[in-house]
Order: structure tokens, then C-alpha cells, then sequence
């Protein structure tokens, strides 16, 4: 019983973290231009986090588990791919039920809002996996990930309630949805903590971790980015915001790097 008790606290510390994060940049209204700044910050982290923990995370997890980095690099495409095809889908229930012509910036920035969170939804669920493994591993190994995963769920959340100001779902669903995002985590943390606390579970996050980092990779490339160089006038200042938000990552990654 006492390891389910520090697992709750563990994952009530984590979920306290997202909610903050979470809040932070909803708390002060922002210009139309300081917004697109903010998401050329996020689109950084977002792209730090695929390059230098997703990618090498899921390669490495395939090799633990004897799976051949092909059927990674397949997993990867897989998650793009649906991620593609759910934004495709949106649009065309969006314009089906709009009414209007134009589908300009708030529609986009609404479908932008929902493809990062379902891509980010899924990559919480392997966080979640990720955490009842390394728990399970020692109670040290536990700690520290869950200060590792402190920060990224940090970085993360900040950066999705960023792409959410921009968009017209308003301020109290974005916050209801962020409020739910931050669950997933710890809540799925639970479940597979409770289900395979005496089983080897180390080498079968790789193809679900692969796949997150597709539908990562379609949300940063795709959306982010092209959102971040909206505004012509501002694209230096976007570039140098990108850049520090991959150099946070880089940072984070080296500070916290996961052992097995």
C-alpha cells in the first residue's frame, strides 16, 4: 500500500505542475503580435522536445525491446498520418457546420489548438506509461523522473495553452480542456502502475512512444511553425524565440536525461 500512496503523490505533485503551467499564460490578455511571439517560443520547445526526447526515446525503448528501429520509424509515419487525417476531418465538419466562406485565422487557430492537443493527448498517455515504469524501477529512478517529468509537463502545458489563446474556443473551455490534459498524465500513470507493478514492462514504450512522436512532428511542422512566421514583420524575433525554446529543450534533456 505504501507504494501506491507515493506513486498518488508523485502524480498529485505532476498534476499540480500542469495546472499551473497550464494557467500562467492565460493569466494576463496579450496583443494579437506578443500571442504569435508566444507560439514561436512554444513551437521551439515543441520541436526540442520531438528532436532530442521523443525520437531518441522511442528508438531506444524499440532497441530495449528487440524491435526493429523500421518498425519505429513506421509507427512514426502512423502517427503523422493520423494526425493528418483527424485536422482533414475537423476542417470538414468545421466548414460543414460554419457556414462561411473565408475559414480565416480564429478557424485555423482553432483547428491548430485541437490537432496539438490531440497529438499532445497521446504522447501524455505514454508519459503516463513511462512514469509506472520508472517508478516501478526503484524508488530513486521514480523520484527523478518525476522531477524530469515536472519540467517537461511544464514546458509542455505552457506551450498548448499558448496555441489556445489564439484560437475562438474562449477562455473557460480552453481552461476545462487544459484542466483535462493535465489529467491524463497522472491518470494513466495509475492505471498501468496498478495493472503491471509485477510485470517487466521496459522495451514496450517504443512503438507507442513512436507513434506520439509522429503525431508530435505533424503538430510542429505543420501547424506551429507556419503559425509562428505569421506575422512577416516579426520573423526575426519569431526565429530567435524558436531557437531559445530548442535550446530550453536541449537544456532540459541534458539536465534530466532518462536512464534505464
Amino acid at each position: 500500500m505504501e507504494a501506491y500512496v507515493q506513486f498518488a503523490l508523485y502524480a498529485l505533485l505532476l498534476l499540480g505542475v500542469s495546472v499551473v503551467a497550464a494557467y500562467l499564460p492565460m493569466a494576463k490578455s496579450l496583443k494579437d503580435s506578443q500571442l504569435h511571439l508566444l507560439i514561436a517560443l512554444a513551437a521551439g520547445i515543441f520541436l526540442g522536445l520531438l528532436l532530442f526526447m521523443l525520437l531518441p526515446e522511442a528508438i531506444e525503448e524499440c532497441e530495449h525491446g528487440d524491435i526493429d528501429t523500421h518498425y519505429a520509424m513506421m509507427a512514426v509515419a502512423l502517427g503523422f498520418l493520423t494526425i493528418l487525417i483527424i485536422n482533414v476531418i475537423l476542417k470538414e465538419k468545421h466548414k460543414a457546420t460554419c457556414g462561411c466562406e473565408c475559414h480565416g485565422e480564429l478557424h485555423g487557430h482553432r483547428l491548430t489548438s485541437m490537432s496539438s492537443f490531440i497529438g499532445l493527448a497521446i504522447h501524455a498517455a505514454c508519459d503516463g506509461l513511462a512514469l509506472a515504469a520508472m517508478f516501478m524501477a526503484g524508488e530513486e529512478v521514480g523520484l527523478m523522473a518525476t522531477i524530469g517529468l515536472c519540467i517537461h509537463k511544464f514546458v509542455e502545458l505552457f506551450s498548448l495553452s499558448s496555441t489556445m489563446l489564439l484560437s475562438d474556443l474562449g477562455k473557460k473551455r480552453s481552461l476545462r480542456m487544459l484542466g483535462a490534459f493535465s489529467l491524463i498524465t497522472p491518470a494513466a500513470g495509475a492505471i498501468f502502475f496498478a495493472l503491471f507493478r509485477d510485470m517487466e514492462v521496459e522495451g514496450t514504450l517504443g512503438l507507442p512512444l513512436a507513434f506520439a512522436a509522429g503525431t508530435l512532428m505533424y503538430v510542429t511542422m505543420c501547424d506551429m511553425i507556419p503559425e509562428s512566421f505569421h506575422r512577416i514583420k516579426q520573423e526575426k524575433v519569431a526565429l530567435a524565440l524558436l531557437i531559445v525554446g530548442v535550446a530550453i529543450m536541449l537544456a532540459v534533456a541534458l539536465l534530466f536525461p532518462h536512464e534505464h
